[in-house]
Parts: C-alpha cells; structure tokens; sequence
C-alpha cells in the first residue's frame, strides 16, 4: 500500500476540514430556509416568472423604477396538505442528500489519508455519491413541483404555468456533475485493473 507525502496529507486534510465546513453551511441555510419557506405570513416558494414589469422603490430613500422581475416569492395561506409536506419534504430530502455526499467524500479522503488510492471500495462510494446527487435532486424537483402548484392555487394562481426550463436549469449542473464521478469512478475500476495486471507481472 503506497503511503501518502506530507504534502497529499496536508492536502486531504483540508479537504477534510473543508468539507466539515460546507456540511455545517448546508445545515445552516437549510434551517434559515425553513423558517424563512414557513412564516406567519403563510408559506413561500420561489417561482420563476417571465420577465413581468413592476414599479416599485429598491431602497429607503430611492426612487420608483420600473424592472423586470424573474423571480420572486409567492407566499399563500390555507395550502392543501400534500402541497405543504413535499415543500417541507424537499427541504430535508436536500439536505439529507448534500449531507451524505459530503460524508461520502470524507470518507474517500480518509482512504487517500490511509494510502489506499486503488482500493475497490472507491469507486462505490464514487457510484454512491452520483447515484445520491442524481436521486436527491429528482425528488426535489418532484416535490418542489407538488409544492409549487399547490402554492400558487392557494394564491389564486392556479391557472399560471411557471417556465420548466427555468425550473429544470438549476438541477443541471447537479446531474452532470453525478454523470461526472460516474466517469471518475470507471476510471478508478480501470485503474484497479492496471494495478491487479501489474502486480501479476512482478
């Protein structure tokens, strides 16, 4: 088993105390997102509009100014209960998700600590952690959708059909970065092939 330089070490181990970083973040904006979605003043969703003209003051003391607005929050009472539990379900189904692909990292980075680059057990947790990211952000999309409608037909906007692409393009960038260590992870199984010939040649 080949041992890590000084230098590898250092490196994994900031990886490490990033990652404890980015988890305790995801926790953070998670709550904030919470109370923020679940206020006195009803329940609030993102939605994506297009381009709808408004005149309002962006600050204190500022004039009226006529902007374009892409996106703003539709807050609505009396939500029907399905509607109510997915939007809270996406929420910790989010971050559930980005919490064990974190783990599953650490976990990898602690292998590379122990030396153990070209160890079968990497490219499952590399498989684990695609399959997680490409799984977590499916559900959220279904359930932020249920919410969503059920949202916007509690405040009268039943009828609206927000854009699907503006919805969808925020999920993009995670389920190419799932096919991604898709990739990385065949990439580690022929590297394990390599290693397994070449140790039969010596």
């Amino acid at each position: 088993m080949p041992e890590t330089t000084t230098k590898e070490r250092n490196d994994i181990i900031s990886t490490l105390v990033v990652a404890g970083v980015v988890a305790a973040i995801v926790v953070v904006a998670s709550v904030f997102r919470w109370l923020e979605t679940f206020s006195r003043e009803g329940i609030s969703v993102p939605v994506p509009f297009a381009g709808v003209p408004a005149d309002f003051a962006p600050g204190d003391g500022l004039p009226v100014t006529t902007v374009r607005v892409t996106e703003g929050d539709v807050i609505a009472v009396g939500v029907n209960a399905l509607s109510t539990v997915s939007i809270g379900a996406s929420i910790i189904v989010g971050t559930v998700a980005w919490l064990v692909v974190i783990a599953l990292f650490g976990i990898l980075a602690l292998r590379f600590l122990r030396g153990r680059f070209f160890d079968p057990t990497n490219p499952r947790l590399l498989d684990t952690a695609g399959w997680t990211m490409f799984a977590g952000a499916l559900a959220v999309y279904f359930l932020d959708t249920f919410g969503r409608n059920g949202v916007l037909a509690a405040a009268g906007l039943g009828e609206f059909q927000p854009s699907s692409w503006a919805i969808t393009a925020s999920f993009i960038p995670i389920w190419i970065a799932a096919t991604v260590l898709g990739l990385i992870s065949l990439a580690f199984r022929r590297g394990i092939r390599m290693q397994r010939d070449t140790d039969g040649l010596v």
